[in-house]
């Protein structure tokens, strides 16, 4: 999917309506979602591209409030497509995982032979005294 300047910055508004700066954290636009974090976010979910198109063309930059509204109303699927590469594409940026600290995926080292925290700490014995808990299946 090819996107224009315009269409980039048609993005951005309504990201920011449905992203906006709130307390610490920066709008959609600031963070630059626009740009490659989109490009990155349609990459991963390819299907999404003809809904994410469609709603952006049902949309106007000068009147960002109104248009996404109005495709909420009118066409659940673009508004999704566009809803998920807003958020996807803010949650990927490094500054918004700086601040809600997160350091991204992670390689902790795991050792097979070794007996599971959990398994030591107590956390289970709730369970353990509650006993078995199930329902019957239905014949």
């Amino acid at each position: 999917m090819t996107l224009t300047d315009a269409d980039r910055a048609k993005f951005a508004a309504l990201a920011d309506r449905l992203i906006p700066a709130y307390r610490n954290m920066p709008a959609a636009s600031a963070v630059d979602v626009q740009h490659a974090m989109l490009d990155l976010a349609l990459q991963a979910r390819p299907e999404l591209a003809e809904d994410f198109a469609r709603g952006l063309a049902a949309c106007s930059a000068e009147t960002p409030s109104e248009s996404i509204n109005a495709l909420f109303r009118q066409d659940h699927a673009a508004f999704g497509a566009v809803n998920l590469m807003a958020v996807a594409a803010y949650y990927m940026t490094d500054e918004v995982r700086r601040l809600i600290g997160y350091p991204g995926q992670e390689s902790p080292p795991y050792d097979p032979h070794e007996t599971p925290g959990y398994l030591l700490d107590g956390s289970l014995e709730r369970v353990v005294r509650r006993g078995p808990l199930y329902r019957p299946t239905p014949r």
